[in-house]
């Protein structure tokens, strides 16, 4: 099959849909498709034996205009000889996506995992909704409008969407009426392979937590526990993975409560130096109050790093309670609190949770799985 990619990010950046991107473009390539990846990018793509075509986001005046056009023209010249298009994501390469197909009459396929209209309103502090309260009454202004009326338009007339999650797929039929028929659950996938660990444990118990600095992430909730969890651990550290718009906030909070000493911010690390430090920590810690398919719980259990997390939308699909891992209650403090030291004070519960939740990712989570219902999925909609 001949698969054009259109995404929002590639690497050299760092981020979800861009390591995403790049494995599911390579593995397409092995199986016999004939693969081309249309990119936003300012770098020079560091990618291997694939065909990539970079749109180039140095634009001054009227950049998201600008960018859009030149997006759309190279879809245009991209998608000659190709089958389908394949968009990650409804809105920065979405829209340009499903008119390149309409008018060339070629199929699209859309990953949606996430809303961005409630992202940029919470982002912006426009809204303090959960994403139910705010698809029912949304706020944020004209902007937020529009772009859920991009992705409304979009998701609606692909010919099938594809998301990481049962949840996900709930909110897409629920709140933006796509019809259930045309979204699909695909699952994101980890490689299983042996990571050395960042360094020796020196006997100091650490936490990990990994995740872009929104206000929706609760890691201003981990980081208030340091204190207390200082006093019965001393030695204790608190690794952040990650950057956003909430960082200096963090680290404000961080110095007024006096948690410098214990908490690490490691900015945005590399893929395969994430994996190590996951290798390395004691217990990975997901205390987000919203959550399509927490990526990131299952690179964790992969690594066999025991996982706490708050017990929300598509989390529920990974983190079997007491089995897989440990949930709790989100914006409960003293359960999380609670919950970290049970773990830190019982190595055989982590050795436990971890070997279970490693067996669960065997099953449900490998990228043969994973490429099974995508190549399912592709099929269809090409037909």
């Amino acid at each position: 099959m001949r698969i054009l990619i259109s995404t929002p990010i590639f690497p050299p950046e760092i981020g979800g849909p861009a390591t995403y991107t790049v494995e599911v473009s390579k593995r397409l390539k092995e199986r016999g498709h004939q693969i081309r990846v249309v990119a936003f990018t300012n770098s020079e793509p560091e990618v291997k034996d694939l065909e990539v075509i970079s749109v180039k986001l140095n634009y001054w005046l009227l950049g998201s205009i600008l960018r859009q056009t030149k997006l759309f023209f190279t879809l245009l010249r991209a998608a000659q000889g190709m089958e389908l298009i394949y968009a990650q994501g409804p809105v920065v390469v979405g829209l340009c996506s499903l008119v390149v197909g309409r008018l060339l009459r070629k199929p699209v396929v859309v990953k949606f995992v996430g809303d961005i209209a409630w992202e940029n309103a919470v982002n912006r502090g426009r809204t303090s909704k959960s994403l139910e309260e705010f698809l029912s009454q949304p706020e944020g202004g004209p902007y937020t409008r529009l772009v859920m009326r991009i992705q409304r338009f979009v998701l609606r007339h692909a010919d099938k969407v594809i998301t990481p999650s049962h949840y996900l797929k709930n909110v897409l039929v629920k709140y933006y009426q796509v019809p259930a028929s045309k979204v699909e659950v695909v699952y994101n996938a980890v490689e299983l392979k042996e990571i050395r660990a960042s360094n020796e444990k020196c006997g100091q118990p650490v936490l990990i937590t990994i995740g872009r600095l929104v206000p929706w992430k609760g890691i201003d909730e981990l980081v208030e526990l340091v204190p207390s969890l200082a006093k019965k651990y001393p030695s204790l550290k608190l690794v952040i993975i990650g950057d956003g718009p909430e960082r200096e906030k963090l680290s404000q909070l961080c110095q007024k409560i006096g948690a410098e000493p214990n908490v690490i911010f490691a900015g945005r690390l590399s893929h395969e130096e994430t994996l190590a430090l996951l290798k390395n920590a004691d217990i990975f810690v997901l205390n987000s109050r919203y959550e399509g398919l927490p990526h990131t719980v299952i690179e964790a259990m992969a690594q066999k790093c025991p996982v706490i997390a708050t017990d929300i939308g598509g989390t529920r699909e990974v983190v079997q309670d007491g089995q897989t891992g440990i949930m709790v209650t989100p914006g409960d403090r003293q359960q999380l609190e609670e919950k970290i030291i049970f773990l830190l004070q019982n190595e055989h519960a982590r050795s436990e949770l971890a070997a279970r939740a490693y067996e669960n990712i065997k099953s449900k989570f490998t990228w043969a799985s994973t490429l099974d219902e995508l190549e399912r999925v592709l099929h269809a909609a090409a037909r």
